[in-house]
């Protein structure tokens, strides 16, 4: 059936086919880590542009901020020590000087408010 001519030919083509599959496949290999290297590069490059942006986007705002957030602490440090604390220390002595004249004048008990009858 089969002569050693034909086996020969199945041989050489098995072979033939086993040599250019690996070109193929190592071809196919040496593509992927060029294109690898390049995109590699290109992310690189695309960090270090998103960097340099937000250096001279970001960082002038967030001093801005840091900047505005001072001014609000100041002005609320200053109305708090020229408006809000004089105010509560006026009504302080108000009220304390009511409870004495109450105290005194036998309107309300120093306990407390007067027992109901």
């Amino acid at each position: 059936m089969f002569d050693f001519a034909s086996l020969l030919f199945v041989g050489a083509f098995r072979d033939w086919v086993i040599i250019v599959t690996g070109i193929i496949i190592a071809a196919f290999f040496f593509v992927l880590l060029v294109l690898t290297v390049v995109l590699g590069l290109l992310a690189r490059a695309l960090l270090k542009k998103v960097s340099s942006l937000l250096d001279e986007n970001l960082k002038p705002l967030l001093g801005s901020a840091k900047q505005t957030a001072d001014h609000v602490k100041g002005t609320t440090s200053f109305m708090s020590g020229a408006a809000v604390t004089p105010i509560v220390r006026t009504y302080g002595v108000v009220a304390g000087v009511r409870r004495a004249f109450g105290v005194i004048a036998g309107l309300t008990g120093a306990g407390g408010p007067p027992p109901k009858e």
